[in-house]
């Protein structure tokens, strides 16, 4: 029977996969623009401040480095851009949830390639149920702008080997440096990829074509500033990464903590796969050989699908680290493809409508929940939000005493990561941000400038990472602080924000 009519039984549901089915494309840019209208509209109406990452976009992509000392540049360039052609600061909400739908766009693409426009459609409605695409995706930062080049990079790589169109390549390459530029986290996709192509035997004979070195020509040329920058600051970022990958610390680390990250990746991809599992399993039919093209494009998305978090669980292992969780943020993408080319396809009308329900819900449920804590965080949460931080109102403060104290514009401010970055976003001035209170890790900082023009050092009271004494003698500021208590929003449990802060005037 053909998926296309198999549907037409009568009812709401029926009539909707019906439509998708016979408009699979249509039905995906409906979804995705509704995806996208309510990962913008919600976090705009219930957050007062910005989430911590997307500060941290704001303060530091307007300085416009080649490389930080955590992470590449790009998604805090894109974040810059996004508030020069808009002026508003709330134009980083969209940026989240577009990528999530450029993500969903390229594994349609290719999942269209290997197995057909309803497959694809599948493939990618699946992913619905995976909290890094809805839930995670308006805190945009390094892990959300890397999604659409995993995405894009997997299908201009699976065109070349099939293809052989140098364009294909050549896209490949470039979409592979920009994954790069986005987050170094791409390296256990890259190293899935040079594996198959090194491995697998329909890929391999393309190494004596043109095509693979016109892929790592144009990978070269794009990733080569970011290359420079990380050679010339010793490869500082990796220090970054040290300190967030928790080391073992006694002999049963190396059992528990790879148990933890492997359980929390299959605690998040969870409702996914348990979608997948009603509607592909049992299966429908006995399985068929799978041979030539078919086997082929299988065994190219089960290394999409696994390659990578194995990858990254093998060196963790080797290195004795182990991942954060959210590191697995980019893993999954191509998660039901492999799956569909398994167990799949789906014609079945019973299992096709069980699917679309599971859809619908799932689709539903995030914003379901995002609305139900916003509504309940303020009676029963007691940790603070980052949303319900005062920023607006601490930087508009600290500035027009500034501007008293002073009588000069804000130029610099320094101190804790989130406070910090808050006054550089919310004041007026727009100071530059000398992060962690550190000239060491903020090359763009000229220090004689900042004594002459004066800086605010400014942190949370009781904060771990506030190096006051190492402040002080940076930036020689004498005498007591200064400190001021403000409410948080929408919040009747949580504490006051507590606010220390120094004026360092100019000096002559």
């Amino acid at each position: 029977m053909d998926a296309r009519t198999a549907t037409a039984d009568g009812g709401v549901l029926s009539a909707i996969v019906d439509f998708a089915l016979r408009k699979p494309g249509r039905a995906l840019a409906i979804l995705l623009a509704a995806h996208f209208l309510i990962w913008l509209i919600l976090p705009i109406l219930t957050s007062h401040n910005l989430e911590l990452d997307l500060a941290e976009d704001l303060a530091l992509g307007k300085e416009w480095q080649l490389g930080y000392w955590k992470h590449p540049p790009l998604p805090w360039w894109v974040a810059d851009v996004a508030y020069r052609l808009t002026g508003q600061i709330k134009s980083v909400y969209a940026l989240g949830p577009l990528a999530v739908i450029a993500c969903f766009i390229g594994v349609y693409l290719l999942a269209r390639d290997i197995a057909g426009p309803v497959q694809a459609l599948l493939a990618t409605l699946a992913l619905v149920g995976i909290h890094y695409y809805n839930y995670s995706a308006v805190k945009f930062a390094h892990d959300q702008m890397q999604l659409p080049f995993w995405a894009f990079t997997a299908l201009f790589f699976y065109r070349g080997l099939v293809r052989g169109r140098t364009l294909d390549w050549m896209l490949t390459g470039a979409m592979l440096a920009l994954a790069f530029w986005s987050k170094y986290a791409a390296l256990p996709f890259a190293i899935s990829l040079a594996l198959f192509l090194l491995i697998d035997p329909v890929a391999r004979p393309t190494l004596r074509t043109r095509g693979p070195w016109l892929m790592a020509a144009a990978f070269l040329v794009v990733i080569a500033p970011n290359a420079w920058w990380l050679v010339e600051s010793g490869f500082l970022p990796l220090q970054y990464v040290s300190e967030r990958a928790r080391p073992p610390e006694v002999w049963y680390d190396y059992i528990t903590l790879p148990a933890k990250w492997i359980v929390g990746q299959i605690f998040f991809i969870f409702p996914s796969l348990a979608l997948l599992a009603l509607t592909l399993i049992p299966r429908t039919a006995p399985a068929m050989p799978v041979t030539g093209q078919a086997a082929f494009a299988r065994r190219y998305a089960t290394t999409l699908a696994l390659g990578p978090f194995l990858v990254v669980t093998v060196l963790a292992l080797i290195a004795g680290r182990f991942p954060v969780q959210m590191w697995g943020y980019p893993l999954w993408s191509f998660l039901p493809l492999a799956a569909l080319l398994w167990l799949g396809p789906v014609t079945d009308p019973k299992r096709l409508r069980l699917f679309g329900a599971g859809v619908i819900f799932l689709f539903l449920l995030a914003p379901t929940i995002w609305i139900g804590s916003t509504i309940t965080d303020k009676y029963f949460r007691s940790r603070p939000k980052a949303s319900d931080f005062p920023g607006r109102a601490i930087a508009e403060m600290v500035t027009r005493e500034w501007h008293a104290k002073t009588g000069t514009k804000l130029d610099y401010v320094a101190g804790t990561e989130f406070v910090a970055n808050s006054v550089a976003v919310y004041s007026p001035d727009r100071p530059r941000v000398v992060v962690h209170g550190r000239p060491k890790i903020s090359p763009w900082i000229d220090m004689d400038d900042l004594r002459k023009r004066g800086v605010l050092v400014i942190w949370e009271d009781d904060y771990e990472l506030a190096h006051v004494d190492e402040w002080r003698e940076t930036f020689g500021a004498e005498g007591e602080p200064e400190i001021i208590e403000l409410p948080r929003y929408s919040s009747r449990r949580q504490p006051k924000a507590r606010i220390v802060y120094w004026i360092i005037p100019p000096r002559k």
